[in-house]
């Protein structure tokens, strides 16, 4: 499902597979990393399990690259409709693109996906009214 990764994580699961990509968004999400040339304690994939952070230097050392916080929002509406025409179910489909079960039927139900918005905040043409 590397389609739904950003370019790195897609290059990172390409390489050396999707459990490493699964352990990096885990254990460092949002973390921007520069693969060391040797491992170290101070450096944040000492937070990964010993044989993935060695794994991860050997193959890019030197490299930096950013680990997402979770996977692309927006592909989920098109993702959740090709897996579902491909015959998989809610559940499988809620645990492949990792989104509640709920929020796929919403996706395939094409119904409009709640927003949230502070009832603080001002609408913004009712802000240029005051202000012009």
């Amino acid at each position: 499902m590397t389609e739904l990764l950003t370019e790195d994580m897609g290059m990172i699961a390409d390489i050396v597979g999707r459990e490493v990509v699964d352990e990096l968004m885990t254990k460092l999400p949002g973390i921007e990393i520069k693969v060391p040339l040797h491992w170290t304690e101070d450096n944040p994939l000492s937070r990964l399990d010993r044989e993935t952070a060695d794994l991860l230097i050997h193959q890019f050392p030197g490299d930096k690259f950013y680990v997402p916080t979770r996977l692309r929002k927006a592909d989920n509406r098109a993702e959740a409709l090709r897996l579902h025409k491909e015959g998989f179910g809610s559940i499988e489909i809620a645990l492949e693109l990792r989104i509640s079960e709920r929020y796929v039927r919403m996706l395939l139900a094409g119904k409009a996906l709640p927003s949230r918005v502070d009832e603080r905040q001002m609408d913004i043409e009712d802000f240029l009214r005051r202000v012009g």
